[in-house]
């Protein structure tokens, strides 16, 4: 995604995941990427894949967030409806909001049953 980025985002990976839940987490990430180099103008963006412990186990979570634009009111979210989608297929959300720094905080969760 860098060429269509125009620079190389920042990766930090604490989690590893398998099977479907590795099929929905890359498209989601490409998904998120694709957003910020099409949308936001932004100039970095920082990718981070965890662990959080919950009530009930444990979830997966991607953050992707960005310093660009920000998601414009009014927009079209088909996007953001698929990446919902595929959170929702596995129990999980999607939460995409201003960044407290600018740009777009977007966070996709998902629960996941063996921790690695």
């Amino acid at each position: 995604m860098t060429g269509l980025l125009g620079f190389a985002p920042s990766v930090r990976l604490d989690a590893v995941a398998g099977g479907a839940v590795l099929e929905h987490l890359l498209a989601v990430l490409r998904e998120a990427l694709s957003n910020v180099a099409r949308h936001a103008n932004a100039t970095r963006t920082d990718v981070t894949v965890s662990i959080a412990d919950t009530d009930g186990g444990c979830d997966l979570v991607l953050t992707v967030q960005d310093n660009g634009s920000g998601i414009k009111p009014g927009s079209r979210r088909s996007g953001l409806a698929n990446m919902a989608d595929r959170a929702s297929a596995l129990g999980g959300s999607l939460r995409a909001e201003p960044a407290a720094d600018g740009g777009t905080a977007l966070e996709w969760r998902v629960p996941i049953t063996d921790r690695p």
